[in-house]
């Protein structure tokens, strides 16, 4: 389990030769990272006087952001133990095995796009209630988000194009699609800079 290791133990397995860590898994750190930096601008806005008037919007803020980035730690070792799987998959050459290890493999990719989206709409909210010290932290966090996002769309399509259940594939697909869409996570616009 990575997520109660040190950071360079991470970051050094990240860079070996290894099969995982991989782009799901820092993907998933990268998520985690933007919504501490988000936690971080809650966490100076609330108790303070002149932040009163958006104090309770603030906290409720705190309280979604620390559940989003439970779920993104998680997602940081989920990731390994599923291309772990997928890769067992492959060698037995069983298409039912491969195609329910993609299909989870893709799950995972689908939840950090939808986490990711999801602290988006915070983050919006953020740049305007946040105390504005913390502005570039809003941004960054964003930014951080963003890569979360796009990386788990590119891992999402990547398992796609192995799965054999191609009413599957079509529709994920199209879903995908509309998320990508609706996707609004520059960091720099969010900020207004």
């Amino acid at each position: 389990m990575y997520i109660n290791k040190s950071l360079k133990k991470y970051i050094d397995d990240l860079a070996a030769k290894l099969p995982a860590p991989g782009g799901g898994s820092a993907a998933a750190l990268s998520g985690a990272l933007g919504i501490a930096l988000l936690e971080m601008v809650c966490n100076f806005t609330i108790g303070k006087e002149k932040y009163k008037a958006v104090e309770q919007d603030v906290q409720a803020h705190l309280d979604s952001l620390k559940k989003i980035r439970e779920e993104f730690s998680a997602l940081i070792d989920e990731d390994v133990a599923t291309y772990t799987s997928i890769c067992s998959a492959y060698k037995s050459k069983d298409k039912k095995l491969i195609d329910k290890a993609l299909k989870n493999g893709y799950d995972i990719s689908l939840k950090m796009c939808k986490l990711s989206k999801n602290a988006i709409e915070i983050a919006k909210d953020l740049s305007k209630k946040g105390n504005p010290n913390l502005i570039t932290d809003v941004g960054c966090g964003t930014e951080l988000l963003d890569a979360a996002f796009n990386s788990g769309i590119i891992n999402a399509r990547i398992n796609l194009k192995g799965i054999e259940d191609k009413d599957f594939v079509s529709k994920e697909n199209k879903a995908l699609d509309t998320l990508k869409k609706e996707w609004s996570g520059d960091g720099c616009e969010i900020i207004g800079w």
